[in-house]
């Protein structure tokens, strides 16, 4: 008798929609209201915790020899929705290798103290957003996701990877290319010092940013 109540309570609880364990929680929270006028008072208003894409979630759960980046996308095709998401994602991907190997080579500099001469930051942007979008052209996608909305357009998200050792690759290259341009010796040693120190401090402004 007692296991058939539980049953029926239970049953109960899913028909009438009461809260359970798998529910989205939600809570309240009270902000202060400013206008013109200044102060307001707090304004209370119901807070629910979304949850995070599982595409996006893969890019921020990125092992350390890959690269990943995300992107979303909606429109009325289905197909290029899914397309743009790639573009989007593909963009972002280039924008960090640019920041993460601009500040390899300045740290690399810093290192090398080579005669006073600096590097010229615009022409070694030029040569690695050219680099990185040939080898971000040949990414992976690693993961997809597509829904329907109500008003009848498509979003569609997507996950897209890269190895981490051609990050490395874009980098050694942009800098030597820069040696060259500064009729000075390139310094394996010290490249590759600037490169783990960077890459460590990316991978950890990654985990904050989650």
């Amino acid at each position: 008798m007692k296991r058939l109540s539980l049953s029926l309570i239970a049953v109960l609880m899913i028909s009438l929609g009461l809260p359970s364990c798998s529910a989205k929680k939600v809570v309240k929270a009270s902000y202060p209201e400013y206008t013109t006028q200044g102060n307001n008072g707090p304004r209370t208003v119901s807070k629910v915790k979304e949850e995070i894409d599982e595409c996006q979630q893969e890019s921020m759960n990125a092992p350390a020899n890959e690269f990943r980046s995300y992107g979303s996308a909606i429109d009325e095709d289905r197909d290029f929705a899914y397309h743009q998401a790639i573009l989007f994602a593909k963009a972002n991907l280039v924008d960090r290798l640019e920041s993460l190997v601009i500040n390899v080579e300045k740290g690399y500099r810093a290192k090398l103290q080579a005669s006073g001469k600096t590097s010229n930051e615009g022409d070694i942007r030029q040569d690695v957003g050219s680099m990185a979008e040939g080898v971000v052209k040949n990414c992976r996608v690693i993961c997809s996701n597509r829904y329907r909305l109500s008003d009848g357009t498509y979003e569609c998200s997507v996950c897209i990877s890269i190895p981490a050792n051609d990050a490395e690759k874009i980098a050694g290259a942009a800098t030597i290319n820069e040696d060259e341009r500064l009729g000075v010796e390139f310094h394996e040693q010290q490249f590759r010092n600037s490169y783990r120190e960077e890459l460590e401090r990316f991978r950890q402004q990654q985990k904050e940013n989650r």
